[in-house]
């Protein structure tokens, strides 16, 4: 599915003369404020309906940094952007470290603390279908929308840079609805990482999703002196955890509350929500991080590459662990537990492992040694079996997680040793239409008061 993206400058238009009239008074208050804004275009069509929102910016003192990578030189129309903006500077990067990589790199080129209000854009993608995530049905622009209505909508714009401006508690504004929390896997990889640079960090911690946001010069001061540049944002495989990216997107707001600072969240597009609180609360009944529900322990990169926000349905059941089996690869051949490497490396085949954990790092699968297993299965000799760490299946007995710890348990006590296992389907299709379907159906008032309380919730962080 392509991007969309619209110009609507008659409408716009019509609504920003409607914002200027509504909003005067804090328009003429802040006028001479600084204000900085930088914008990342990954996509230069978005250009076209980013330029319609920048136009708000008109009446204020105003400057216009423009992030891009480097093999867009010859597609971004540089000169109707200095249209808008005679002063812009722009900043080309190699392409690393999404939107992200590039604001850090650009902001320790600028001298944002000579502003008072600055922003942070990006041109957001608007080609997925839709996404159920952060407790959130996306549908095709509806991310883009949220991003940029949030804080540089025709009235959220003046309203922003006021409590920016002037609001000695506010930090960051961005819209209610975007300013989430991780769930448990995703919040103790971001810890670790976090961690690993000397940040300490607390469980709670609420972010930006898609990091666009208004905030004080000062609070950004933490992520200008973040020990890492622009060559440090490597592409990491899904099965490895997050990027740097993905870390800085989340230590971008745990910055501004760690100096004391209120995250102030915009309610916009409210009745577009309220139109999809019923669907929402279907996709809710269905969603992974319901397991979290129940009384195990997942590890944290297999949760985010083979569950993060996808919808399943689930049961435990006894199984024989011979009848167990393993796929080599995302569609590679099925083959019993018996046969798996790690099975066979307790039978004393120490070269086929190492071989195994070779092809692992050199694909981008989960990272794997021979001293890692070894630990593994010193523990599970010290505890027995933990039956917290459960083993995952699918609806057709082909291990997702646990591999290591089935082999260990048919060697120990033999392929006819029954266990308790998790079953996990994935559920897409036909299928999710069909369980969608069997959801208890919930009024339009009571979906939408349990979408109203979420944004509360944002909108209270501190």
């Amino acid at each position: 599915m392509a991007n969309r993206y619209y110009q609507k400058g008659v409408r716009r238009g019509a609504a920003r003369a409607l914002g200027r009239a509504r909003y005067g008074a804090l328009i003429k208050k802040n006028s001479e404020k600084r204000i900085l804004v930088f914008l990342h275009l990954f996509y230069p069509e978005s250009w076209k309906e980013i330029r319609e929102y920048l136009h708000n910016f008109e009446g204020y003192e105003w400057d216009l940094c423009i992030t891009y990578p480097d093999f867009l030189e010859e597609k971004l129309d540089f000169d109707d952007i200095r249209k808008l903006n005679g002063k812009t500077r722009f900043f080309r990067f190699e392409n690393r470290g999404f939107d992200i990589g590039p604001f850090l790199a650009a902001l320790r080129q600028v001298d944002f603390m000579d502003y008072d209000v600055v922003f942070k854009l990006q041109s957001k993608g608007t080609h997925r279908p839709w996404i159920y995530i952060y407790r959130q049905l996306f549908v095709g622009r509806d991310w883009f929308r949220n991003l940029f209505e949030g804080i540089v909508g025709a009235g959220t714009i003046h309203t922003t840079i006021d409590a920016i401006a002037n609001d000695p508690a506010i930090g960051m504004c961005a819209a209610s609805n975007l300013i989430v929390h991780d769930p448990p896997h995703k919040e103790s990889m971001v810890l670790r990482k976090l961690e690993e640079y000397g940040i300490r960090a607390k469980k709670g911690y609420r972010f930006v999703a898609g990091t666009c946001f208004a905030v004080k010069p000062q609070c950004l001061q933490p992520l200008a002196d973040f020990p890492a540049g622009l060559e440090d944002f490597v592409p990491v495989p899904p099965s490895r955890g997050l990027s740097l990216g993905h870390i800085l997107e989340r230590y971008m707001t745990i910055a501004v509350t760690q100096q004391g600072y209120v995250l102030r969240g915009n309610r916009v597009m409210g009745l577009e929500r309220a139109f999809k609180s019923p669907l929402e609360h279907d996709f809710e009944a269905l969603s992974s991080e319901r397991l979290y529900d129940l009384p195990y322990e997942y590890d944290d990169e297999f949760f985010f590459w083979a569950l993060d926000h996808f919808m399943v349905k689930y049961r435990t059941k006894k199984i024989r662990l011979g009848d167990l089996r393993y796929r080599m690869g995302k569609e590679g051949e099925i083959i019993p537990l018996s046969a798996c490497v790690p099975y066979q490396y307790l039978q004393g085949n120490r070269e086929v492992y190492e071989e195994y954990c070779r092809i692992h790092e050199e694909s981008g699968r989960p990272l794997m040694s021979p001293q890692r297993y070894d630990a593994l299965i010193r523990s599970m000799e010290a505890d027995s079996f933990d039956g917290k760490h459960i083993i995952m299946v699918d609806e057709k007995n082909i291990l997702k997680d646990g591999q290591h710890r089935a082999c260990w348990l048919a060697h120990r006590y033999g392929l006819d040793h029954e266990i308790e296992v998790l079953e996990v389907k994935v559920l897409a299709g036909v299928d999710l239409a069909v369980e969608m379907a069997k959801v208890p159906v919930i009024s339009a008032g009571k979906a939408l008061a349990s979408a109203k309380g979420r944004i509360r919730s944002a909108e209270e962080m501190r």
